[in-house]
């Protein structure tokens, strides 16, 4: 019997395994497909429900930009802008409440603090003071406003 002279002479060739198909996917993929599509439509559904939640503020910021000069009818009408914001939101009986329970629940929902005596002025008959200040104060309101959340907060 013949020795071998070197270590390689015992090596085989190796024989390289067929290549895997791609298709049909396996178990595995499937679900992380499946989980992937998943998450898709849910988060394309989230941002759906905040832009309809949305809708409402923005068409209220789009329309007190009409309301640039500070006369007595702009400035109610701010106010009353304000109002539907609270009603759309919050509900009507939200936005029914007067004086100090209404700068309350603006001040909540906004960050903006308003007085009594401006709420006051601006429905007065014999209204002649610029309301420029109550003015800023209600497009300031209007912009801050917290479309969901609790009041209290």
């Amino acid at each position: 019997m013949a020795t071998p002279t070197s270590p390689l002479d015992n090596l085989h060739d190796v024989i390289a395994p067929a290549t895997v198909p791609w298709w049909p996917l396996s178990l595995p993929a499937i679900a992380i497909i499946a989980v992937v599509l998943l998450l898709l439509v849910i988060a394309s559904y989230a941002i759906y429900q905040r832009h309809l939640l949305n809708k409402a503020k923005k068409q209220a910021i789009k329309e007190s930009k009409a309301y640039q000069s500070c006369n007595l009818d702009n400035v109610q009408a701010l106010h009353l802008l304000l109002k539907r914001l609270v009603k759309h939101y919050y509900g009507a009986e939200a936005a029914s409440q007067s004086g100090e329970k209404w700068l309350e629940l603006v001040a909540a929902t906004s960050k903006t603090t308003l007085s009594n005596d401006q709420l006051m002025r601006l429905y007065q008959a014999d209204n002649n003071e610029p309301l420029t200040d109550f003015h800023n104060k209600l497009t300031q309101a209007i912009n801050r406003f917290k479309v969901k959340g609790a009041i209290n907060v």
